[in-house]
């Protein structure tokens, strides 16, 4: 076997090493195969082998801008998930109390982290400078309602309605 660049003839300690790495992967390979039934998510039909079941009741957040109503309709799939995640993610926060594991384990530094981390007294103003950055110009009025529903007769039926955010 001939090296590529200058085609003298590869050392023997150089090819026994490129057989050693060829050997390794594919113990590797064999080895990750052995330890899941699957080689590619795509393969991977055991995370779609359950029904999903319907929830007793869903969260949905009405955003207001100006007086004026959102709609998914008017925002392509992603934009939209922009303008809803960052809301579903600080009520999970603030429902899960999520730094409070952080706050034992950190101690005393976890004071000094404080600003940085637990800021739920910040998100209203962050949102509405995000959401007009998302939306291409300022937010004057930012109002955002949790409109809970629950699964009655086949169909979501509203029983609460909460004022949440008002920037």
């Amino acid at each position: 076997m001939k090296s590529q660049d200058s085609g003298r003839p590869l050392s023997r300690h150089k090819l026994q090493a490129k057989r050693w790495l060829i050997g390794f992967f594919i113990l590797q390979i064999g080895f990750d195969l052995a330890h899941s039934v699957t080689a590619f998510p795509f393969v991977h039909y055991g995370m779609f082998s359950q029904s999903f079941p319907h929830p007793d009741t869903l969260t949905v957040f009405r955003v207001s801008v100006d007086g004026e109503t959102l709609r998914p309709e008017d925002f392509a799939v992603y934009r939209w998930d922009m303008v809803q995640g960052p809301l579903g993610a600080a009520e999970k926060r603030a429902v899960t109390n999520d730094f409070a594991g952080d706050k034992k384990r950190l101690g005393s530094l976890y004071n000094r982290l404080r600003p940085n981390l637990d800021n739920t007294g910040d998100f209203a103003p962050w949102y509405k400078g995000y959401l007009g950055r998302l939306l291409g110009h300022p937010v004057g009025v930012l109002k955002v309602d949790k409109l809970r529903y629950r699964w009655t007769d086949g169909r979501m039926v509203l029983i609460q309605t909460e004022n949440w955010i008002y920037a």
